[in-house]
C-alpha cells in the first residue's frame, strides 16, 4: 500500500512532468488509492526527492504500465532502470498482454517507446462535455444500475466490443463489483439489456468509460440517447464530464462529438513483447 506521502510524492512530480511537456499521464488514481501489492510501484528518489515513478495497472491476466521520470533526471536511462524492475516483477505472474501507456503528445514517452520492441496497438481518448444542450430520451432506452445478475452480460460486451480475453473480463468485472456496485449502469432496449456505461465520480469530476452496445444493436440511436441520459443526469453534479473511449473509427468520434464531447488529448498504447 502507498502511503500518504508517497501519494502526494507522485502527484507532485506528476504536475512537474506534465507542466513540463503539456501533457495527461494516466496513472489511475482510483487504482493507486486502493493499492494493496507492493509490487505494483516503483519509486526512485534521490536526495529525498522523487524523481522517477512506474506502475504497474492489472486486469486480469493483461497489465499496463505507465511512469515518468523528473524532467532534470532524464537521459540517464532512469526510466529503464524502473521498467526492468517492473519487469522483473512481473515474471512470477501469468501475463497475457503487456502494454506501455504514453501520452500522445509526449515527445520524451515516444523516443523511449522507438528504443523499445513495443508495438503500436490502439489509441484511447480522452474527451470533455462543452456544455451542449441535450435531450435525453427514455421512451426506449432506459439505464438502470447494474447488479450481480447483470456480471456475465457485462463480461459478454467486454469480450464482444473491446476484444478483451474473457478471462480477463472476468476478473476485472468481479474486481469492479467487489470494490463498488455503484457507477455501474446496463443500457436497456425495450426488455433486452444491450449494454453498459460507468460512471466514477472523483475530485468534483465525473469520469465515463465502458461504453459498450452489443453489436446488433448498434448503429439505431440507442448508444447516443444512453450518453445523453448519464450526461444530463452528471450535469445535476458537476460539468467536468469527461469521456474515455478508445474509438477505433471517425463514425465512432462523431457520436461522441454530436453528443458535445471535445477531444482534449490522447493516449497511445504499445505492446510490449513478452519473453
Amino acid at each position: 500500500m502507498l502511503t500518504s506521502k508517497q501519494l502526494q510524492d507522485i502527484k507532485d512530480l506528476q504536475n512537474v512532468c506534465e507542466t513540463f511537456e503539456g501533457i495527461n499521464l494516466k496513472l489511475n488514481w482510483e487504482m493507486l488509492k486502493k493499492r494493496e501489492n507492493d509490487q505494483d510501484d516503483f519509486l526512485l528518489y534521490k536526495d529525498n526527492k522523487l524523481i522517477g515513478f512506474l506502475g504497474i495497472y492489472g486486469f486480469g491476466d493483461s497489465y499496463e504500465i505507465c511512469g515518468m521520470i523528473h524532467p532534470d533526471s532524464r537521459r540517464q536511462h532512469r526510466f529503464q532502470e524502473l521498467l526492468q524492475k517492473a519487469l522483473h516483477s512481473l515474471k512470477s505472474r501469468s501475463v497475457h498482454k503487456l502494454l506501455l501507456n504514453v501520452p500522445g503528445s509526449s515527445a520524451s514517452g515516444k523516443g523511449f517507446i522507438s528504443q523499445t520492441k513495443a508495438a503500436y496497438d490502439f489509441t484511447e481518448y480522452e474527451m470533455k462535455w462543452n456544455k451542449k444542450d441535450l435531450i435525453p430520451n427514455t421512451d426506449t432506452v432506459v439505464l438502470r444500475v447494474a447488479d450481480e445478475h447483470a456480471i456475465e452480460t457485462i463480461i459478454d460486451l467486454d469480450e464482444k466490443c473491446f476484444q478483451i480475453v474473457r478471462s480477463d473480463a472476468q476478473m476485472y468485472t468481479k474486481r469492479l463489483f467487489a470494490e463498488s456496485r455503484s457507477g455501474n449502469l446496463m443500457i436497456m432496449y425495450g426488455e433486452k439489456t444491450i449494454g453498459k456505461i460507468r460512471v466514477q465520480r472523483m475530485d468534483k469530476k465525473s469520469s465515463i468509460y465502458g461504453f459498450a452496445i452489443f453489436p446488433s444493436f448498434q448503429g439505431k440511436g440507442i448508444g447516443r440517447k444512453a450518453l445523453s441520459q448519464v450526461v444530463m443526469q452528471e450535469s445535476k453534479w458537476t460539468d467536468d464530464i469527461y469521456l474515455d473511449v478508445a474509438a477505433t473509427n471517425s463514425k465512432a468520434l462523431k457520436l461522441y462529438e454530436s453528443s458535445g464531447f471535445q477531444i482534449i488529448y490522447r493516449q497511445d498504447y504499445f505492446q510490449y513483447p513478452i519473453q
